[in-house]
């Protein structure tokens, strides 16, 4: 099963006006969900540079996506139909409130960057089964300090 079907979109637009846009064609619809998904995953994976293992939450971004059902984080499932929308409006906007669209696509993207900054945290989501930091300490982000006082005796 998908993440997201075209039937679960009720939850973000209604269906005259879905219908309206995909002119009865469901590629449509499953290209932006697609869409949609791509993006949401591309900013919650981890980066590969130093700055990433830092010790901020590195979230496994296949199985959020890979789940199912009642399995589905029910935050990242509606940013996500969000977005998705997002990639359906810009083909026509047929009674859909544009500026209302773009308002809840801005909050959803701002709160996964948060989440994949670290800002915004949440315990439900999977994490990454191995932590780099540990198996290299190459890549441990560098530390400041100063050296011990040095007294003349």
């Amino acid at each position: 099963m998908a993440f997201i079907t075209k039937e679960e979109m009720k939850s973000v637009i209604r269906e005259n006006h879905l219908d309206s846009i995909i002119d009865d064609d469901d590629t449509i619809v499953v290209m932006a969900i697609n869409s949609g998904i791509s993006e949401v995953k591309s900013r919650l994976t981890p980066g590969t540079t130093k700055e990433w293992f830092d010790g901020r939450p590195r979230y496994d971004a296949d199985a959020i996506f890979a789940a199912s059902c009642t399995n589905r984080h029910p935050l990242i499932l509606e940013i996500t139909k969000v977005v998705a929308l997002w990639w359906l409006i810009i083909r026509a906007n047929a009674g859909v409130y544009y500026e209302e669209v773009r308002q809840r696509y801005d909050r959803g993207m701002d709160f996964i960057k948060d989440l994949a900054t670290g800002e915004a945290n949440d315990a439900t989501l999977p994490r990454e089964a191995t932590d780099p930091v540990e198996e290299d300490p190459d890549l441990m982000p560098f530390r400041m300090g100063s050296r011990p006082k040095f007294h003349h005796e």
